[in-house]
């Protein structure tokens, strides 16, 4: 279809709470999300019980409880607890009754037992659980394991469900063949858990993929966690998916999955607080998450980290779009390709393209170990894109990005470039940048934005800590026109925007700012600012050897003024009003410090 989690996670993760958005409310651009207060969920008092030592025969109680789970799911009524007992079960389950709203049904473990459902030698069905055309079902704590065949699955939701809540859980060993050599075709799948909305009128509505870990699955051409077609409100939140040979997570639509195109999409989607790691295929370029088609998703704060992209935003269907997808507060590092990749593969002939997509407050740290070429972010094409506010701490290869097209109305500004060589290459629509200057001179990106080290409490990959330390200069210097959205926070579920204006990066540091700890080597004070006719350069004395130089660049990108100063000010009264990028230079033409100036 498609083509070891480390000590610091714990410091910089915090627990999310489930109850950040009502059920039913609207984030940015009118992006409906479903939220489940799982937090009061408490199961009914009509329990029953499975057990290794029980017969199906009993009345399922727990003195007397029954052999198979089929048997016990078989029996169940609206309200009812199905709780399962320690052991393996060689099963392959058909849930085959609703619940109803205030009244659902659970299929859970006992007591926190340990409960594995395996498929091992199951052919003749290709799910472990299968939920198909029944709605207010929760699936909690429960071990699925050891299915290996063609399309094997180990949850498949499907057809018209509302109300599903998969949570807890521990899903491996889905694979799609038993052969660990097996060649791989796009007609090799598995799939750990796959929801397809394929009921052409009525959506999957309120789905929850809460807290499950994901792992050791080969999925062929498919996906660990995938949510595909007719699904207008979903949660994909908390897992941990790793060691998957294919994508981690995937947002689907405009596959024929239901049978009227425009319901074909999963919409109105938030997926957050995940941890995804280690999906890496030899066969294709693999996402750790990926938006292939849907719609009106946020996607924020998650850890993505060793997968072939940290994510990707594409569209896959040629004349179809991906649209409204904003990707904020994430966490990416040492991703195989590149941190981001945005845009349809091969648009205009091989694929749709992507729309209205915004790539906001993002730390992204040495990605591209392949030495690709491609850096911290890939583009094939985007309209109407934002890429703001974002920390790219580039690898030792120094590459910034690469730009297949030009980008229609691209906005790129108030980011934070470093490389500790100093250098920074981009090539963009076939143009070679082999400067942070001439990139924005060329293309008009960029001109508020900052080159100088984030000061990331550590930038190891073998050891990152994604928080910043006081005086790092991405702190205060987002869009000062920047607003949060309402319930949106750092990396550590903290408010977004201290001290009345958003940082660089998916970290909100609790340091204020002050001229002090502003002043680092590559900033330059300018004052009063804004200002009208002149203004003072303030800058350390050991870049004073010699005679400087200043340019001043418009926001288009385009050099207004090149000349010398001596005395420290600079005339800028014939300048219109506007921000200016201003860049002092000694008379090599190497660049000593640079500054925004707003002229009014």
């Amino acid at each position: 279809m498609k083509h070891l989690i480390i000590s610091f996670i714990l410091i910089i993760f915090c627990p999310v709470s489930k109850n950040l958005v009502q059920a039913g409310t609207y984030g940015p651009a009118g992006t409906k999300i479903y939220i489940h207060n799982l937090e009061g969920y408490t199961p009914s008092d009509n329990n029953y019980y499975v057990s290794k030592d029980g017969d199906d025969d009993n009345p399922g109680t727990i003195d007397d409880p029954w052999l198979t789970i089929q048997n016990g799911l078989d029996q169940l009524s609206p309200g009812n607890t199905l709780n399962i007992m320690e052991g393996t079960y060689n099963e392959k389950l058909f849930v085959v009754t609703s619940g109803t709203e205030g009244n659902i049904i659970c299929i859970k473990n006992y007591n926190d037992d340990v409960v594995i459902i395996s498929g091992e030698g199951i052919t003749e069905s290709e799910a472990i659980i299968e939920i198909y055309d029944v709605s207010y079902i929760t699936i909690e704590g429960l071990t699925l394991a050891h299915s290996e065949m063609l399309d094997a699955k180990g949850i498949l939701i499907d057809g018209n469900c509302d109300n599903i809540i998969i949570k807890d859980n521990n899903i491996y060993d889905i694979n799609f063949s038993e052969d660990p050599g097996a060649e791989v075709t796009d007609e090799t799948n598995a799939q750990p858990i796959i929801v397809f909305g394929s009921d052409d009128s009525d959506p999957i509505e309120n789905l929850v993929i809460d807290h499950n870990e994901i792992f050791n699955s080969r999925t062929g051409y498919s996906e660990a966690l995938a949510v595909n077609g007719n699904v207008d409100g979903f949660e994909v939140i908390n897992n941990h998916i790793h060691d998957i040979s294919n994508i981690g997570i995937d947002l689907i639509g405009h596959e024929g999955t239901c049978g009227i195109p425009s319901n074909d999409q999963a919409r109105n989607g938030l997926v957050k607080g995940n941890i995804v790691h280690d999906c890496i295929s030899d066969y294709a370029t693999s996402g750790g998450i990926y938006v292939d088609g849907g719609k009106d998703i946020i996607i924020t704060n998650n850890l993505s980290y060793h997968n072939g992209y940290g994510i990707e935003i594409g569209c896959e269907n040629i004349g179809k779009t991906t649209s409204n997808i904003t990707v904020r507060n994430n966490l990416f590092y040492n991703n195989e390709i590149c941190a981001i990749a945005v845009g349809g593969f091969d648009y205009p002939d091989g694929s749709g393209k992507v729309v209205d997509c915004h790539i906001l407050n993002n730390t992204c740290l040495k990605n591209d170990f392949s030495d690709g070429g491609m850096g911290e972010m890939y583009f094939t094409y985007i309209e109407n894109g934002t890429v703001e506010n974002n920390i790219f701490y580039l690898s030792d290869q120094d590459i910034f990005a690469y730009a297949e097209l030009s980008q229609d109305n691209l906005q790129m500004d108030y980011n934070l470039f470093y490389s500790e060589s100093g250098n920074l290459y981009v090539t963009w629509n076939d143009q070679e940048y082999n400067s942070f200057e001439d990139f924005v001179v060329g293309t008009g990106l960029n001109t508020n934005s900052i080159v100088d080290n984030p000061l990331l409490v550590s930038s190891s990959i073998s050891s990152p800590d994604f928080h910043l330390q006081n005086g790092s200069p991405a702190i205060n210097a987002g869009n000062p026109d920047f607003i949060a959205d309402a319930g949106e926070t750092d990396l550590d579920g903290e408010d977004r925007i201290l001290h009345g204006k958003v940082d660089i990066g998916a970290d909100e540091s609790t340091f204020g700012t002050s001229i002090s700890n502003i002043k680092t080597r590559n900033d330059v004070l300018l004052f009063p600012n804004p200002g009208s006719e002149f203004i003072n350069v303030l800058y350390e004395r050991e870049m004073n050897k010699g005679k400087l130089y200043y340019d001043i660049i418009n926001s288009h990108g385009k050099l207004l003024i090149h000349h010398d100063f001596s005395n420290g000010l600079i005339d800028v009264s014939h300048l219109n009003p506007g921000t200016y990028l201003i860049i002092i230079k000694d008379k090599q033409d190497k660049i000593l410090c640079r500054g925004r100036f707003i002229k009014n």
